[in-house]
């Protein structure tokens, strides 16, 4: 009998308990925004990126736009997006950087939109260091 009280009390919590999800924004892309491309062998420039740390109602968010070049190679890199990091000073802001909006032309991605996260770090005193991507090592099956 007590065990279904139990029960019964945990479903109803979780009914009631809200679901969080994270809050996207945008921002347009300018020239702090940083960037660069990732290359294939075989494939050439298969993926080009913008990205920017800023900060958002006290902590810092992280903001970002790509382009497939070669859309034959999307799901690929669309994997490694998924294991790639954003650091700043050596800390971890965000894993995962498939939310980065996905543009339709290169020209897009240097004057276009981006998508931004907010990280739940708070802004730090001093930001002396740089933001940084760190690309997952090994190999991606395309």
């Amino acid at each position: 009998m007590i065990s279904r009280t139990i029960t019964a009390c945990a479903v109803a919590l979780s009914l009631t308990t809200p679901v969080f999800a994270a809050s996207d924004f945008s921002l347009p892309i300018d020239d702090s925004f940083g960037g660069g491309t990732l290359t294939v062998n075989g494939y050439g420039r298969g993926y080009m990126y913008k990205y920017n740390v800023i900060e958002s109602n006290g902590q810092l968010a992280v903001c970002g736009a790509s382009y497939f070049a070669d859309a034959s190679s999307a799901i690929g890199f669309r994997r490694i997006l998924r294991k790639a990091v954003v650091e700043l000073d050596g800390k971890k802001l965000v894993r995962d950087l498939s939310f980065f909006k996905q543009v339709r032309s290169e020209s897009e991605l240097n004057a276009g939109v981006s998508t931004c996260r907010n990280t739940g770090v708070p802004v730090p005193a001093s930001r002396s260091g740089e933001s940084y991507v760190v690309w997952p090592s090994g190999g991606i099956r395309f």
